[in-house]
């Protein structure tokens, strides 16, 4: 008994002691998904977060980006994010207002008509105080704007639309939200609330009969080729906020936080850089294919500006009061 002790204990101590080693931490899951086609500005946007994210993050981020509307689409986008099944999208800025109307003052015709005055008034305290709470509590933190462009007006037909009054009547598609459709009910013409994954099919089998994306969105999806004459019409400098769903941002690391938001600062500075030129090179682009492209003089743009600008009240001081239009207007005049 005592010899086989001793040998037990010899053999034991002649074993080495194999200590549980620590798994390597997984590797951080983000899922994108962009309403719009992948050639336009958004997708070229998204795609530079995610390479400048990976560049940073190596190993340790899996990214999967799903452009065209395939994960979700424009109307779905929010809720998708809000349950967790997407991590990042950046709809146009009016999508969020269902959830948190404030947003709207944002998008108010003819108002915060630059890349500029947009990201003054996205870094405004007293006009975040408005919204971002509120879009904390629902589930999505903001992280970025990111610009589009102007809105035109691209329709079938060879009649020139200048005056308001000669959209009347028009089917054009918007999106969904009522700061899209209001602006055009306004001038007596037919907005038709449409997805924009579905929208060639509607110009192309004549749902609809005319369009009012920017330049860039208008290019990217092809229906360019569709459509007869353009109309500068400017009425919304449309932006897109970044959010992101606020648990899983909140639940990463400092670390991991630090290194997306250098990509998403990277990918802002490379998104505004490019807007304009974008825009611009698209708009020639139509002219050399042959469209006819329109732009407005001073009394036309008043015109257009006289008729939309009734939305203001229902849509801007309504919903945040006569001191944050204030403070819209005077963001608008000083920039």
């Amino acid at each position: 008994m005592k010899l086989t002790t001793v040998l037990a204990s010899l053999l034991l101590a002649a074993t080495p002691i194999v200590l549980p080693t620590l798994a390597a931490a997984a590797p951080l899951t983000m899922v994108l998904s962009n309403d719009n086609n992948a050639k336009g500005l958004k997708g070229q946007t998204f795609d530079y977060f995610v390479a400048r994210a990976q560049e940073a993050m190596g190993d340790d981020l899996k990214a999967e980006m799903h452009h065209g509307g395939t994960l979700f689409d424009q109307d779905s986008q929010i809720v998708g994010t809000q349950l967790g099944e997407v991590q990042v999208i950046c709809p146009a800025i009016g999508i969020y207002s269902a959830q948190v109307p404030a947003v709207n003052m944002f998008e108010l015709p003819f108002l915060l008509d630059s890349a500029d005055k947009i990201r003054a008034a996205f870094e405004d305290e007293s006009l975040r105080a408005l919204w971002v709470p509120q879009l904390q509590a629902k589930g999505i933190e903001p992280v970025a704007v990111w610009m589009n462009g102007p809105r035109i007006l691209a329709h079938k037909g060879q009649k020139a639309v200048l005056q308001p009054g000669d959209a009347g009547g028009m089917k054009i598609r918007v999106q969904t939200a009522p700061i899209y459709v209001a602006p055009f009910e306004a001038i007596g013409s037919n907005p038709v609330g449409v997805s924009w994954s579905e929208t060639p099919t509607a110009l192309e089998q004549g749902v609809i009969d005319a369009v009012e994306p920017t330049p860039n969105a208008l290019r990217g999806s092809g229906m360019w080729q569709m459509i007869d004459e353009i109309t500068l019409t400017d009425h919304i400098y449309t932006a897109w906020i970044v959010g992101v769903n606020k648990a899983w941002w909140d639940d990463m690391s400092d670390e991991r936080r630090a290194k997306l938001q250098g990509a998403l600062d990277q990918a802002t500075d490379w998104n505004l850089a490019q807007a304009a030129e974008i825009n611009d090179a698209d708009l020639a682009f139509f002219r050399e294919q042959g469209k006819v492209v329109n732009a407005l003089d001073d009394g036309q743009r008043a015109a257009w500006e006289s008729a939309m600008k009734p939305v203001w009240q229902e849509m801007g001081e309504k919903v945040v009061g006569a001191e944050a239009m204030a403070r819209l207007e005077e963001i608008a005049a000083g920039h």
